[in-house]
């Protein structure tokens, strides 16, 4: 007997403590920042729409390191390569969350975790798109087929990616302190910005500067 997993998606955690560049963003983003009420930042701030974080020089080397993840993350998805679109910061205190939302007009979505205070269970979750199409399943038991939503442990400092159509959200900060997230979004790469050899094995001649 053979099992046969259909239409797996892709979400994967990159440890960047050790990134060039960690330190420098952090200070932009705590000494330079700016947020105003939000309305998917329920309890907290957002720099969404204004304040970002990734458009300093200091913040050359972070944005270099997502970059980096962003290219594992579409050679292993088979994707067309990516680029940052625009990145915005959150800051969740005590009774902090994020309302279940999707990343319209991107393709992979990031959160980085700048600072997750100890004891801090307000996980990162997502939801499944197939559960419109269940509606005359009767689930009896919790399996990997029969799960709706999935929580994914957070980590300081670690890089989550994932396809901006997944929809997601975030748990209620229970902790004294703040929890700090960075998130991006992306475009697809100008082909004048990529290999003309690989523009023209993908779509062949006539595309190098499109």
């Amino acid at each position: 007997m053979k099992s046969i997993n259909l239409f797996p998606t892709l979400m994967k955690e990159y440890d960047l403590t050790d990134s060039p560049g960690l330190d420098a963003f952090k200070k932009v983003i705590f000494e330079k920042g700016q947020t105003s009420v939000h309305g998917l930042a329920v309890n907290g701030r957002s720099s969404h729409g204004g304040f970002d974080p990734l458009n300093f020089e200091e913040s050359m080397p972070m944005l270099q390191s997502f970059m980096q993840c962003l290219d594992d993350y579409t050679t292993e998805s088979g994707n067309w390569p990516t680029i940052i679109s625009g990145s915005w910061y959150n800051i969740l205190p005590k009774g902090g969350f994020t309302h279940r939302h999707r990343h319209e007009s991107s393709v992979v979505s990031g959160a980085f975790y700048v600072t997750l205070p100890e004891g801090d269970h307000g996980n990162f979750y997502v939801l499944s798109p197939l559960q419109p199409y269940m509606m005359c399943m009767h689930h009896i038991q919790t399996t990997p087929y029969s799960t709706y939503e999935f929580d994914i442990n957070i980590k300081e400092n670690h890089l989550y990616l994932f396809p901006s159509w997944l929809e997601h959200g975030s748990r209620e900060n229970n902790t004294d302190k703040d929890r700090v997230t960075v998130s991006f979004n992306t475009n697809p790469m100008p082909p004048d910005r990529l290999d003309p050899n690989f523009v023209e094995q993908i779509w062949g001649k006539g595309h190098e500067d499109s």
